[in-house]
């Protein structure tokens, strides 16, 4: 039998990477576009996640595409899916706009579920997001929480809402539909530790590397508000996306990783990562404190709250992750790797034509 994965999201950061690490364990892997397939694009995409990886080896030729909105019992058929190992839905619409609720919730709640029951996945169906699913949380308070959907929302906006929402409904039709579900919370997620990736994705700290390229461009430091002492959950995404890989082995040996994972280690606090990235460029862009000084105020206040929603306050339990996971599969980001990262970023950003300040 044929086994294939349905994958979302695949051309993104996270899902280049992840679709690259999958190919080896899939006969087929089809990406669900959100417009009209770009299968040679997406390809090159894939291809770029790995690569020191010789082409043939990657098995290009495994994936396949098909329109998101176009997938029928048929259409599934049609392209060597109809029966699905696993389905990787990374795919969701970050927004924390009240005014955009309903295109939210339709995009990663709506869509997610209708996925669930038309490739009723014989193995696993993956939900993923970040850990901005747990809220902002409350400064000060470090406890540690149990690996399950989490309810206690100190804030509630149209990605946490719609989040929460998808991995209720998509535990509960699983369970009816006698297909398991495993919900992913993989943290912040950091470019590869040992290339530059040219900021293909806006999201989380690829917001704080144009910041701080702009900061640098004109030699005045860039503050933050955030906490000082917080330890956001942050991965590398070829790390990420190797742990995944791992997951996926192991849903296809039968293991039961049904529980909630927090992947991505907390070992970096918001300040060390702040001294590891002046001490990387050699001198202070960076900066912990009110935005008073920042290049373009606005936008470094706007991203300054992101990044304080982002750095939850809550530390998951490792121990169940930690028994599904080889300690050499958990992503993990120390100091040089966070600050090599950053600084490749800022670096590949300040030689180019400054852009107009938004």
């Amino acid at each position: 039998m044929t086994r294939t994965a349905v994958i979302t999201g695949a051309g993104g950061l996270v899902g280049s990477e992840l679709t690259a690490a999958l190919l080896p364990h899939f006969d087929r892997v089809l990406a669900l576009t959100r417009g009209e397939p770009d299968l040679p694009g997406l390809r090159a995409a894939v291809a770029s996640a790995r690569p020191a990886t010789d082409p043939g080896e990657l098995r290009l030729e495994r994936l396949d595409a098909l329109r998101a909105d176009a997938i029928t019992e048929a259409s599934l058929a049609a392209h060597g899916a109809g029966t699905v190992a696993q389905v990787w839905n990374v795919a969701a619409e970050l927004s924390y706009d009240s005014r955009r609720l309903r295109e939210t919730v339709d995009a990663n709640t709506a869509a997610p579920l209708r996925l669930l029951e038309l490739c009723r996945p014989k193995e696993r169906f993956f939900q993923v997001s970040t850990v901005g699913v747990t809220g902002p949380g409350q400064r000060g308070l470090r406890r540690v929480v149990r690996e399950e959907p989490l309810w206690e929302i100190d804030a509630v906006n149209p990605y946490v809402a719609s989040k929460l929402f998808a991995e209720h409904l998509l535990k509960a039709r699983g369970e009816q539909l006698g297909h398991p579900v495993s919900c992913l919370r993989i943290g912040s997620v950091l470019g590869p530790r040992n290339r530059a990736t040219g900021r293909r994705n806006k999201a989380g700290y690829f917001t704080l590397a144009e910041m701080a390229t702009r900061a640098l461009r004109t030699g005045r430091p860039l503050s933050l508000d955030i906490d000082p002492d917080g330890t956001p959950p942050l991965a590398h995404v070829e790390e990420l996306a190797g742990a995944c890989a791992e997951l996926a082995r192991r849903a296809a040996a039968g293991a039961a990783v049904h529980t909630h994972y927090h992947l991505g280690d907390q070992q970096l606090s918001n300040i060390r990562a702040v001294e590891a990235v002046n001490a990387e460029l050699g001198q202070e862009v960076l900066r912990i404190g009110a935005p008073v000084t920042a290049l373009d105020r606005a936008h470094a206040t706007v991203n300054g709250d992101n990044l304080a929603f982002m750095d939850c306050a809550f530390r998951f339990d490792r121990t169940v992750l930690e028994s599904h996971l080889p300690a050499a599969a958990a992503p993990r980001v120390d100091a040089p790797s966070y600050a090599g990262f950053l600084a490749r970023e800022v670096r590949a950003g300040s030689v180019r034509s400054p852009r107009r300040a938004v």
